[in-house]
């Protein structure tokens, strides 16, 4: 009978009571399970700060690496060490698979243009340096589309030992300072959260003057919110999937890659906290409702001039001014992130999705899908939940 291999031993350091790193753990375990791993993992020190567990000898170690003591802990170990955290440290050079932090911040400004929103801000945690990265990704994509960047910046004589309600405060005069209307993006949910009673304070009405997204998407915070906070999704399982791919291999001998891995966002999840609509057009905006709420129906153009009469050329010029492309793409669009959502919450078979988000035929839905999404339903399903190879189309990795 032949020997069993011998178990790897792996320690996994991430922050588990929020989603990123809940997928992160989650990903890995499903490379476990198929591998011949044991993954190692100690509770956060009282303080928030990730530990080793004591004592440990073992093969690797996959971390979110948020600090350059942390790294230069991690590096006497003397075993491969992965890093899944975005953050760009001095002295710290590990493997990376993460995010892609433009596409993700690109994707979070798309979502509110197409709202028609013309100003957009970033709120992030300022006191939190390694998370500059956003911030300098907030920069260079508002540069590429034509915004101007507006951050929030504490006020010089908030210290860092400020309450939470002096916080408050400074985040509410920033924000009735901002242009209206405005979509403000947040680090992550509870950034969110903090915007969100900011704006109770200084007296604006999210969604309808202030719009809130999330750079990343929590299911349970994100709708415990008032309102619920919309989030970019981040493909977290498969980060911690293909992490641990690359940990085994680095632990087999072979040489660490040139380049990090990035991974794309997945799409939006839109709750009632980007719920609007900003048009000068009131024509328009009554277009933009209708394709809205009936998209999945299996509308066609000719269908919205029914319900809002106007002139085809019209019609087709005010998208192309206000919208940035024809009705038929936004047609197209909403359905196709119906599709999104679908693939990602249920276990629907892909006939019966195309059915429910109005296309006639699941051939005809699937290489629409597959051209905006990189890749077929059936992978991105896959992709979603971290149980295999990502589509090389998903990883575009490229040097820093």
């Amino acid at each position: 009978m032949p020997k069993p291999p011998k178990r790897r031993h792996v320690a996994l350091l991430t922050a588990g009571w929020n989603q990123y790193g809940r997928g992160i753990i989650e990903g890995a375990w499903n490379f476990a399970q198929h591998n011949a791993w044991n993954l190692d993992m100690q509770p956060s020190a009282p303080d928030g700060s990730l530990q080793m567990p004591a004592g440990w000898r073992g093969d690797g170690i996959i971390a979110t690496v948020h600090s350059s003591t942390l790294g230069a802990e991690l590096a006497g170990y003397g075993v491969p060490v992965v890093n899944v955290s975005g953050s760009r440290l001095p002295g710290v050079d590990f493997p990376r698979v993460t995010s892609d932090a433009d596409a993700v911040v690109a994707l979070a400004i798309e979502h509110l243009r197409s709202k028609g929103l013309r100003n957009i801000a970033y709120c992030g945690e300022p006191q939190r340096g390694f998370l500059q990265f956003w911030t300098d990704a907030y920069v260079r994509v508002s540069a590429t589309v034509g915004l101007r960047p507006l951050i929030y910046q504490p006020a010089p004589r908030l210290g860092s030992n400020a309450g939470v309600e002096a916080r408050r405060r400074d985040r509410a005069r920033w924000l009735q300072r901002l242009p209206l209307p405005v979509g403000v993006i947040g680090w992550d949910t509870i950034t969110c959260r903090h915007v969100a009673s900011a704006c109770e304070l200084a007296g604006r009405q999210i969604p309808d003057q202030v719009a809130i997204i999330s750079l990343s998407t929590e299911d349970l915070l994100g709708q415990t919110i008032h309102p619920p906070i919309s989030g970019v999704d981040i493909p977290v399982k498969r980060i911690g999937y293909e992490a641990a791919s690359l940990l085994e291999q680095l632990i087999r001998g072979r040489r660490p890659p040139s380049r990090e891995v990035l991974l794309q966002p997945l799409g939006i999840t839109t709750r009632q906290s980007t719920d609007l609509f900003e048009c000068a057009d009131p024509k328009i905006r009554q277009a933009m409702r209708f394709i809205r709420d009936q998209a999945v129906t299996g509308i066609n153009v000719r269908d919205v001039l029914r319900a809002v009469p106007m002139g085809r050329r019209t019609l087709e010029r005010g998208f192309a001014e206000l919208i940035g492309h024809s009705p038929a793409e936004e047609i197209r669009r909403t359905k196709l992130e119906k599709v999104r959502q679908l693939l990602t919450a249920t276990d629907l078979a892909v006939p019966d999705i195309a059915e429910a988000c109005g296309f006639a035929y699941a051939e005809h839905m699937i290489p629409l899908f597959a051209r905006h999404h990189g890749c077929t339903p059936a992978a991105f399903r896959r992709n979603v939940r971290g149980t295999s190879p990502v589509p090389a189309a998903l990883v575009p990795g490229r040097r820093r």
